[in-house]
């Protein structure tokens, strides 16, 4: 039987190494882990928008209230989630689209009776538009659908490639954790997911691995090595 992950990918995922421009090598390289696995798991996509606009940040440099910059987030989520689908079907995986700001013409909206049909069809699907409102994370939203989905683990495929117990960009001392609970996460104030994310995963006893998306086969090693990466639960 199929174990289902969900995978929140950064937006930075679909970006070039100079950041200047999205890079589709990275998300065919991303397809490619996929369908290697697509025999025994079944995949739910969140996928964040920061590569297009950072809701929060840019709403302030661009004098907008906050709420409409969260809109304009979603809205990129939905942007990039057309794209990994556009690519994920060139390379013969049958996905679907779920948005959830409305938007028929792009994505189906989304229902559990309609999340349960993709995965009994076999489909990778790929969830945008956050939760359909302002002020809830990327992060919260892959807690949610990883809950919908059933999902065995939230895999968070970030930049970094597990939690320290610092900012190791800026403290050399910092030490790589591979294992802590959500409490443990939320007392140290590690900045991993925010505490509504960490609230709903422990109350729901889903664990989270978080590693780097940058590292080769990433998707492989995370599926094959039960130490890859931090596991939070």
């Amino acid at each position: 039987m199929k174990k289902s992950i969900l995978l929140k990918l950064t937006g930075e995922a679909l970006l070039s190494q100079d950041k200047s421009h999205m890079d589709p090598s990275k998300i065919l390289d991303i397809a490619r882990q996929i369908k290697e696995l697509q025999g025994s798991v079944t995949f739910g996509i969140v996928i964040g928008g920061g590569n297009i606009f950072r809701g929060k940040l840019q709403s302030k440099q661009l004098g907008i209230s906050e709420a409409v910059g969260h809109q304009i987030g979603m809205l990129a989520t939905q942007m990039n989630g057309l794209i990994l689908k556009d690519l994920f079907l060139q390379k013969g995986i049958h996905t679907s689209l779920f948005c959830a700001v409305p938007s028929p013409e792009v994505g189906k909206p989304i229902a559990q009776q309609a999340i349960d049909s993709a995965i009994e069809c076999g489909d990778c699907l790929i969830f945008s538009g956050g939760t359909g409102n302002p002020f809830f994370s990327t992060d919260t939203n892959a807690i949610l659908r990883g809950l919908q989905i059933k999902a065995y683990e939230v895999w968070k495929a970030t930049n970094v490639d597990g939690v320290y117990t610092a900012d190791p960009k800026k403290n050399q001392e910092a030490k790589l954790l591979k294992t802590l609970t959500y409490k443990e996460a939320m007392n140290s104030k590690l900045k991993v997911m925010d505490l509504t994310a960490y609230a709903l995963a422990e109350e729901n006893g889903l664990k989270t691995r978080v590693f780097s998306i940058f590292e080769k086969d990433s998707l492989l090693k995370a599926n094959n090595d039960p130490s890859f990466g931090t596991i939070i639960e």
